[in-house]
């Protein structure tokens, strides 16, 4: 009898349309056991913010660890969420990986625009806060490595903390 699937993945951009099936499942696999991993297979260039957000939370609110995996590229909110997994998050050894502040629009006359500048930086705070629980790194740190896109290999995530074991190319397999 073979083990149950147990797999989830986040491919493409991080938008509705990926993120509702991943959060089904999710939820799906915590009902039908608490004490099994979750495996969560990530190559994307990131998306919306407040999405990534989702799966981050949903991931720290039920009892199953999930293992995050860096396939080929976790990039903006994507790396996020390759580094707030619960169980062991790993990456491909020649994965990129890349974090930055939210890309934030604003529009409308200057009243709104203070509301959506004060609501950008709040986002942003919680960005720092999320990737300083994740990794350990300073604050000060990350609120100065955020401030432009900060690319990393495997080995560099690793040694940053977003990930805890890189995947090393196998070519025997």
């Amino acid at each position: 009898m073979s083990a149950p699937n147990r797999d989830v993945y986040i491919l493409g951009r991080i938008e509705q349309e990926i993120i509702e099936p991943v959060v089904r499942r999710i939820l799906k696999l915590n009902r039908q056991s608490e004490d099994l991993d979750i495996n969560l297979y990530i190559n994307s260039s990131g998306g919306n913010g407040y999405n990534a957000d989702a799966v981050i939370a949903l991931m720290h609110s039920i009892k199953n660890k999930v293992n995050t995996i860096c396939l080929g590229h976790a990039l903006s909110g994507a790396c996020e969420i390759l580094a707030s997994g619960t169980g062991n998050r790993s990456a491909y050894e020649f994965a990129t990986i890349m974090f930055h502040q939210t890309l934030w629009e604003a529009e409308g006359d200057i009243t709104n625009l203070e509301i959506q500048a004060q609501q950008g930086r709040r986002f942003r705070d919680a960005q720092i806060e999320v990737l300083h629980r994740a990794t350990k790194q300073d604050k000060n740190k990350i609120r100065k490595d955020i401030e432009r896109d900060f690319y990393l290999t495997a080995k560099e995530a690793l040694d940053y903390g977003i990930i805890d074991s890189i995947i090393h190319f196998n070519k025997t397999v």
